[in-house]
């Protein structure tokens, strides 16, 4: 296999995950404002729902870290870009660029997060006081998985003549946990727990 394939291939496993985590993330999330659900998640299973909240999020910040790191020995998009032919437009070298410099803003807050909080603990500040730092919205990141999507995908197709497919609705099988969680709340609701 040469070298652009598997860095194509690994980035779009990443972006895949990372596309999954948030998606049950954000679901979890909202899972939990509706009053009927959080009781019920809060009743029997609230340390397993905040620990796994929290696991996706951590994963999530890990994936959008090592995608856009800048080690030469790892798989990113840094490698990719290196490895790029020649033989680009300048029109699809603009839009590379710009999605570049769109994920490169959010990548910094990302960074924070993972450098203070998920990847190392400091003693400087609290994760609370981290996450305030880097200010980074639910907005931000869904944006950067799909900038960093759209930029694989341009690459792709305009250097290998290749598509790659994404939005895979990471969220169905939370939507399946949560209504069977309902269905045999319902039967068991009656009984003392």
């Amino acid at each position: 296999m040469d070298r652009s394939y598997e860095l194509r291939k690994s980035l779009h496993s990443l972006l895949t995950q990372a596309e999954i985590d948030f998606e049950m993330w954000q679901a979890m999330r909202l899972a939990r404002a509706d009053a009927q659900t959080s009781a019920m998640l809060n009743r029997r299973y609230r340390r397993f729902f905040l620990a796994a909240e929290n696991a996706l999020l951590n994963s999530l910040i890990i994936i959008l870290y090592k995608a856009f790191e800048t080690r030469p020995d790892t798989m990113n998009f840094s490698q990719l870009m290196r490895d790029l032919p020649q033989s680009g437009s300048s029109e699809v070298v603009r839009r590379i660029d710009d999605l570049f410099r769109g994920i490169e803003k959010t990548w910094r807050k990302v960074c924070i997060i993972r450098n203070n909080v998920v990847g190392h603990q400091s003693m400087k500040k609290s994760g609370d006081e981290f996450h305030k730092d880097a200010d980074m919205t639910l907005l931000e990141l869904k944006q950067m998985i799909k900038d960093a999507q759209d930029l694989l995908s341009l690459i792709s197709e305009s250097y290998y003549e290749t598509h790659v497919l994404f939005n895979l609705r990471g969220t169905q099988s939370f939507d399946n946990l949560i209504a069977d969680l309902r269905a045999k709340n319902v039967l068991t609701s009656t009984r003392s727990e």
